[in-house]
This record gives structure tokens, C-alpha cells and sequence, in this order.
């Protein structure tokens, strides 16, 4: 389920956007910027003219299928039951574990990579390391490219999630960098993640970006958590499916492809009401043939970062001569010829306006050991009249996942609200693309309340509501039970 940009769009990036190569970090920070007002972060101001209009509503059918069709990412876990034993004393996770959005003690539970690599021999030794003051060796974990060396250390993983400590030393001084609202710098990892289970599946996820949450320690090192979904699906039927319902949708509106990705405003009428017949279908195609895979508890992943690259805090922008004010005001084809002057080097990833990076091939391969002893998957399996409703919920001491039910005929075009016990709204975990994903470890879930709402009634009605009345939780759980479209309260009491 994860992203990291955006397995879990691919399907529609495919159908809607064939003549539009955006790269693959924009997807990942729409994303981002969503999930931001989606969970009240920040407010999203209406602007006078939007002359991307028709991107929203195609993120919109990309967000509503996303936590289905995703292809998750793994890292890797040593053994778990020697981790308890000897605790990682002063580790990454020790100093990193408190500040990340899915907080929580990974130091008594993590492992040394190259503990769990350590050789059986005293012929198979592993290379030595280097000094805190020198400048690191070459090992198992340890490799270098391009000045930069990327060190893997300590990993815990369930099997839902794995978690690993990553270093980054550089040989100059790391540039400025812009910091989220977080105050975590703005880092991306295009990786190459390849799993022995799924080598003979076609299913391995090929090159991703992961954004780690992590910090500087100094101008030449950067540390991090990398936080990555293990829930990897079989969406081999679910695609033939829903090529199948995107073909019958087309011919009963009588138009192509061609129409939907023609940007005028009859293309946008044709994208709507293409998107609205696909959300009244989709959601029984996701619960009736997306198939989990199961992830064994030994298997090896080959894990090769291909760029490391940074976000400028002080980027630079094109400037197009016009004053945004000007900008707002032309049509919509004057500003897009404004547009087609911008250099295309402005719009490639990275680049040297806005990013700094690094290139190199840093491979490692990992023995994965996975501790399931610590999560706990709750049945739901309800619907009501209208067909829609809960499968699951999976719980880790670190998070929750849950996944909505959807039966044919039904209309998937929901978005999910979660509030614990003390009716404060469940946090989105920043690490992960599954947008039902939530971080618990500072909240009351002995129970929660869980909503399905109209998508945008959320999004145009109730949130604004609630900001602009500014609602406590007590009257933002009365408008959510006065809306929801499916309410259940469930206990998590253990």
C-alpha cells in the first residue's frame, strides 16, 4: 500500500493522463498537499482561477482507488526475539523514534543489519567498519557513490509495516534544505526494491520514490527512518475487471478516451461524469478481486537506492513576466501558452532550480525475518443498505490500517474520517500512501468512531464547516453523525 509516487495511481495515470508525462514527485506531493487538508494540517484557499481545474477531479478517482490497487513496499526485519534481548543502544531509532509521524519504541524491538547478516564462519567475515572519525568503509551496509554514503543499520518489521535506519554521510556539505511543516527536511530515495517472493509473481513494484522522515546531525550527515507498507496485493484480476467496466463506461457515454483528455470544457463535463460512474462501481471491484498476498516470514530483498535528492530552501522559480494577479485573470488557453514558454528544464526531476542530488547505485542485499507476534486484525466484514461499510481493521503498536467494504452497485466516491475515544480526529501516518492509515500512539483508541462520507460534501462542505466555525470535537462528531454515510463505533480495548 505504500507511496512513495504512486503505484497506487498508476491505473488511472495510465487511462487519464496517457499525453501528460508529469513527474512522478508532483503526483507524490498532490498527494501530499491532499492529505494535508484531508486531515485539517493546513487550510486550502479557494482561488480565483484555477486553470488546472480538471487535475483535481482526475487526483480525485486516483485517491478514491488508491488504497486497493497499491503495491506496497518492503524493507526488511532481523530477528525480533534477539532484539529484545539486546536492545540498540544509541541507535538511530533511539534518537529518531519520538519525532516521526508513526512514533512509537522501535529500540527494544530493532535489530542490527549486520547482526542478522553476521557470517556463520570465521572465514565469511564481514568487512570491518570504520571509526565515528573516519570516513566509512565500504561493508555489507555500507556503500558509497558520488560522495555520498548511504549506511543501513537497524530494522524492525511486522507484517504490515517495516521499518529501517538509514545514514547518509556526504563528502561536502549537504545544501540548505527546505523543511516541511513538520520541520523534517524535504529528502527523496528513487529506489529499486526487488522481493524473493514475488520474483516469479511480475509483481515486483520496480523504481519508486520513499520521502524518509529523518534529520541533519551535522552539514555532512543526514539520519532516518524509512517506514514502508508490507501489504503487497494481487491486482492482476481487479485490472482486468476494471478495464472491462472502464470499456463498457466509455460506450455507454458514447466517447473515448480522446474525450476525457481533451482539455476544454466539454473534456472536463466527459471527465466528471466518467469519474462519478467509476466511483459508483469501483469500490465492489476492489473488495471482490484485489487479492492480499501473504508475506512469508524469511524471504531476501535486494534494495538499490538510484538518487538521493534534496529540495533547495531556496529554490529557484521561472518567471514568467506577469504578475500573479495578470496570471488570474487571462483564459485558460492565454495562460497555457504562458506556460509553454516555461523551459523544460524547469519542469524535469530534479533539477538544478529547485533540487540537489546525488546518483549512484547503493545495493544491498537483506535477509528478512518478520515479527507478526504484535498485530492484531479485527473482522469487521459489514455493509448496510447502501452497500457500503468496514472489511477490516489491522492494528500494530505503532498504527492502524482500515479497510472500507464496498458491494456491488454501491458508490465508493467516500472519504474516510477516524476519531478515537476522546473524539479527536486519527492522524494520518505522513509515511504512508494508504490513505487509511493512521498513526494511534498518543490517542485514546480504546474505541474509535469510523465515517464514510460523501467525498465532496467533505471536501467542499463539512471541512469548511469546520473550519470556518471553528468546531469542537463534540460538535465535529454531531455534523459527522448527522452525514456519515456509514458510522460504526469499535472497541480496540484489548
Amino acid at each position: 500500500m505504500m507511496i512513495t509516487f504512486n503505484d497506487n495511481e498508476k491505473k488511472l495515470k495510465d487511462d487519464l493522463n496517457r499525453d501528460i508525462a508529469l513527474p512522478a514527485v508532483v503526483h507524490e506531493r498532490i498527494n501530499t498537499a491532499y492529505r494535508m487538508i484531508e486531515e485539517h494540517t493546513v487550510k486550502q484557499k479557494k482561488k480565483t482561477r484555477n486553470p488546472y481545474h480538471w487535475m483535481k477531479t482526475g487526483a480525485k478517482v486516483a485517491g478514491g482507488l488508491a488504497a486497493a490497487v497499491a503495491v506496497g513496499f518492503i524493507f526488511c526485519a532481523a530477528n525480533p526475539v534477539m532484539a529484545r534481548e539486546i536492545p540498540l543502544i544509541g541507535g538511530i531509532f533511539e534518537q529518531l523514534q519520538d519525532k516521526v509521524s508513526f512514533f512509537g519504541n522501535f529500540s527494544d524491538k530493532a535489530t542490527s543489519l549486520e547482526e542478522s547478516a553476521a557470517p556463520t564462519s570465521d572465514t565469511e567475515k564481514l568487512p570491518e567498519t570504520s571509526s565515528a572519525d573516519e570516513t566509512p568503509r565500504e561493508t555489507v551496509f555500507t556503500k558509497t557513490q558520488d560522495g555520498l554514503t548511504i549506511t543501513l543499520s537497524e530494522i524492525y518489521a511486522n507484517d504490515l509495516t517495516c521499518y529501517i535506519t538509514v545514514k547518509a554521510v556526504s563528502e561536502e556539505p549537504f545544501p540548505d534544505t527546505l523543511m516541511d511543516q513538520d520541520g523534517k527536511p524535504c529528502i527523496s530515495l528513487v529506489t529499486e526494491p526487488r522481493y524473493s517472493f514475488l520474483e516469479d509473481t511480475g509483481m515486483n513494484p520496480g523504481m519508486q520514490y520513499i520521502n524518509p522522515e529523518g534529520e541533519f546531525t551535522d552539514d555532512h550527515t543526514y539520519i532516518a527512518i524509512l517506514r514502508l507498507d508490507t501489504q503487497f496485493e494481487d491486482t492482476a484480476e481487479f485490472e482486468q475487471k476494471y478495464q472491462e467496466m472502464v470499456d463498457e463506461i466509455l460506450a455507454e457515454m458514447g466517447i473515448t478516451m480522446d474525450d476525457i483528455n481533451d482539455e476544454t470544457e466539454e473534456g472536463h463535463a466527459n471527465l466528471v461524469e466518467f469519474n462519478d460512474r467509476v466511483l459508483a462501481r469501483g469500490g465492489a471491484l476492489q473488495s471482490q478481486y484485489v487479492k492480499p498476498i501473504v508475506t512469508p516470514e524469511t524471504y531476501t530483498l535486494n534494495l538499490t537506492f538510484k538518487e538521493f535528492i534534496g529540495d533547495k530552501a531556496e529554490p529557484e522559480f521561472w518567471d514568467s513576466g506577469y504578475t500573479q494577479e495578470e496570471l488570474e485573470a487571462m483564459s485558460e488557453a492565454e495562460f497555457q501558452e504562458i506556460m509553454n514558454q516555461m523551459p523544460e528544464e524547469y519542469s524535469q526531476n530534479p533539477n538544478k532550480y529547485q533540487n540537489y542530488w546525488f546518483k549512484g547505485d547503493w545495493s544491498f542485499e537483506i535477509p528478512v525475518t518478520v515479527d507478526n507476534s504484535l498485530t492484531e486484525t479485527l473482522e469487521i466484514n459489514e455493509t448496510n443498505e447502501e452497500g457500503i461499510g468496514l472489511a477490516s481493521i489491522a492494528r500494530t503498536p505503532y498504527e492502524i490500517t482500515i479497510t472500507p467494504l464496498y458491494k456491488e452497485g454501491s458508490d465508493s466516491d467516500c472519504f474516510l474520517v477516524a476519531l478515537d475515544a476522546d473524539g479527536n480526529m486519527l492522524p494520518y501516518n505522513r509515511s504512508s500512501s494508504d490513505s487509511y492509515n493512521y498513526a494511534i500512539q498518543d490517542k485514546n483508541i480504546s474505541f474509535i468512531d469510523i465515517y464514510l462520507l460523501d467525498y465532496m460534501q467533505y471536501m467542499d462542505e463539512l471541512k469548511v464547516q469546520y473550519y470556518n466555525e471553528e468546531l469542537d470535537n463534540a460538535e465535529w462528531k454531531a455534523l459527522l453523525d448527522a452525514n456519515a454515510r456509514y458510522h460504526k463505533t469499535v472497541s480496540l480495548d484489548k
